[in-house]
């Protein structure tokens, strides 16, 4: 009896891509109920809908260098020429941490969305909010909670690839990634992405955000602040003043000679 190969070999092409069919499910839990919930550097509620951008940078992009830029600040003339150099700077930053030249993002090419009012397909964000009492005051704060459907072998860092979370508020940045945040090997494996794995202590994990442990307990009345940038105010000297340093030196260099 004669096997027609190509029937065979379309067959096992057919199961590898049932296989990879099943998509993984991600579990994103930063809602600020039962753990570490993320504010601005006041310590304000993030504003719903605000995107977060879950993904893998490539190795050709210096992202430590973006961070020591961003972290140094800007200085300017006076107090409008810092903040306009501030938001040249915001901008340029989250141009740049977005950039498809600089990073992959992982949500991207997801199937489905289980997030509460959630934003369109292929981008997740804070989409819930809940109250929480935060160092004895009460407040409404956004988070990010449900999950979302994507097949781990279309995100093409590869299995193992440690993954990144950032947001923007539209002047600061937060930016933190947890060694547990690693690309599952096949879709049988689930993933969760949640800031209880977030440490007070590691700077390897909050790259760009500062955490705050206002209850003493970990996880319990705990926030990780997004960080704005700082911005240095010198003056160029005022035409009088550069006149009576002109005058001043004029006389000096009368007496000077009288001497």
């Amino acid at each position: 009896m004669k096997i027609n190969k190509t029937i065979i070999i379309s067959g096992i092409i057919g199961m590898l891509a049932s296989f990879h069919a099943v998509a993984g499910t991600v579990t994103l839990s930063m809602t600020g109920l039962s753990a570490p919930v993320f504010t601005t550097s006041t310590g304000s509620s993030v504003a719903l809908n605000t995107t977060l951008y879950l993904g893998a940078f490539k190795n050709t992009f210096d992202l430590n260098g973006l961070i020591s830029t961003y972290k140094a600040g800007v200085t300017g003339n006076s107090a409008s020429e810092a903040s306009a150099n501030a938001a040249a700077l915001y901008t340029s930053t989250m141009n740049a941490l977005t950039s498809s030249a600089n990073f992959f993002n992982f949500a991207t090419p997801m199937t489905s969305s289980s997030q509460l009012n959630p934003l369109p397909l292929g981008t997740i964000g804070f989409t819930t909010s809940a109250s929480r009492t935060i160092n004895g005051v009460s407040g409404t704060y956004s988070g990010v909670g449900g999950g979302f459907a994507v097949t781990y072998a279309t995100f093409s860092p590869g299995a193992g690839t440690q993954l990144y979370a950032f947001y923007g508020t539209g002047s600061e940045i937060a930016i933190v990634t947890d060694s547990t945040w690693a690309v599952p090997l096949n879709d049988s494996g689930g993933l969760t992405i949640g800031s209880t794995a977030l440490s007070t202590a590691l700077s390897s994990e909050l790259l760009l955000a500062t955490y705050v442990d206002y209850a003493g307990v970990a996880g319990v009345g705990d926030v990780i602040k997004s960080v704005g940038i700082a911005q240095t105010v010198i003056p160029e000297p005022s035409s009088a003043s550069l006149l009576a340093l002109g005058v001043a030196g004029l006389v000096a260099l009368r007496v000077r000679r009288k001497s």
